[in-house]
């Protein structure tokens, strides 16, 4: 259902109050781990707006849009909040309750802090309407301890040498891949990056409404899913701290967003020494090399904005290079702000890998998917890891098709 019509069900989903005052502002979001980062953006952000600005984290993720989007319902939004682009942030749009942050946006590319580009991924109709938490690309973070003890002096860069390299971490007691399912939205992961290695047409299909859930395309990154499994490929789905059996050293290799080479820092592995980044070659030689792209906006009530006059200062403050230096310092997070360091090796890897080999960018799954489909279709994924048989896929696919097909059939 569309997010404007969850008002007739506000007062069914208890909600934490989100009124605020002029001296006192709650800057909601789900970033487990991130608590450092949201800390320094809110120290930073409260000096240069006057207001006392406080991080709050709520989890699971599917908890946390339910609380935002009743408050929204309910007339309470959210001061300063984190979100997702895409279709995620035009369902926020259609409410009218979300700031017009243009001015903010136009001095930001003034004094080069941000290019056209970066405005372009919140951007809703021509007008921006978030400013950005972080620019994230998706590569594959690998232990250069594992690499080393198993043989490999270079990260795969075809689909026969990432096989070759699983192979060998495993013949060295490594397990090739750590794959949790953390959260209510990990499941998409292995998803995603499986469709894009086989087929990235497909699978910005699957977010359109033309290709099909159970189509011959998302069965062939299923059956390299269901073979990975029963290679041994994958850890546990099930352990609940997302980066243990990586940082633990069980595991190899990591999946995952680059933003996450802050949260291993503080959990003792160090970024360009412990561990680099390599992008995931594509199953055949002729696909296009591609790679996701998560682009995590911040986002503003008009309402806040219209009382609270300071909070504009709070977002110009955001926006800045003092701002991405102070998330990249806490967190090792890329802000994506064109003044600022890269926070860490890794990002400065990623950056290099790119100019190098200039991938197709693609919106991650959870961005461009529509909202009234997204959990649906991430818990029958979440089923599947825990169930990661030949049936249960075809049960899976099945189902979400079935998901798929009922929505676009009213759209």
């Amino acid at each position: 259902m569309k997010l404007e019509k969850v008002v007739a069900s506000a007062a069914l989903v208890a909600v934490v109050a989100t009124g605020v005052s002029a001296q006192d502002v709650t800057f909601y979001n789900d970033k487990s781990g991130w608590d450092e980062g949201f800390q320094a953006l809110s120290e930073g952000a409260s000096e240069a707006s006057g207001l006392s600005i406080a991080p709050q984290m709520q989890t699971p993720t599917d908890r946390y849009q339910a609380f935002v989007q009743s408050s929204i319902a309910g007339n309470d939004t959210p001061p300063i909040f984190t979100w997702w682009n895409g279709k995620q942030l035009e369902s926020l749009v259609e409410t009218g309750r979300i700031a017009d942050l243009t001015e903010v946006w136009d001095a930001a590319i003034e004094a080069g802090n941000y290019s056209q580009a970066e405005r372009d991924l919140f951007t809703v109709d021509g007008t921006p309407y978030a400013i950005p938490l972080n620019v994230a690309r998706w590569p594959v973070l690998y232990s250069y301890e594992a690499f080393e003890a198993a043989g490999i002096e270079n990260p795969p860069e075809t689909w026969d040498e990432l096989i070759a390299a699983a192979d060998a971490l495993k013949e060295a007691g490594y397990v090739p891949f750590n794959a949790p399912n953390v959260g209510g939205w990990m499941g998409l992961i292995w998803f995603s990056e499986l469709m894009i290695r086989t087929d990235p047409d497909a699978f910005v299909g699957l977010t359109d409404g033309s290709v099909p859930y159970n189509g011959p395309e998302v069965q062939r990154a299923m059956d390299i899913w269901v073979d990975f499994y029963e290679k041994g490929y994958f850890t546990d789905p099930r352990e609940q701290d997302e980066t243990r059996f990586f940082v633990n050293g069980d595991a190899a290799m990591y999946l995952i967003g680059e933003w996450t080479a802050g949260i291993l820092a503080n959990r003792g592995m160090e970024p360009g020494e412990d561990f680099g980044a390599f992008i995931m070659p594509t199953v055949d030689e002729d696909v296009e090399n591609s790679i996701i792209i998560e682009a995590a906006p911040i986002v503003m009530s008009a309402e806040a904005m219209e009382d609270m006059p300071e909070l504009s200062e709070a977002a110009s403050y955001l926006m800045s290079p003092e701002a991405g230096n102070a998330l990249g310092e806490a967190n090792g997070i890329f802000n994506g702000n064109l003044l600022a360091d890269a926070p860490n090796p890794i990002v400065a890897q990623v950056n290099e890998l790119m100019a190098e080999q200039e991938p197709r960018g693609i919106v991650r799954w959870w961005e461009a998917v529509p909202p009234d489909l997204q959990g649906d279709l991430v818990s029958q994924m979440g089923a599947f890891m825990l169930d990661p048989t030949a049936e249960n896929a075809q049960r899976v696919m099945d189902d979400m098709e079935a998901l798929n097909a009922d929505y676009w059939m009213f759209q």
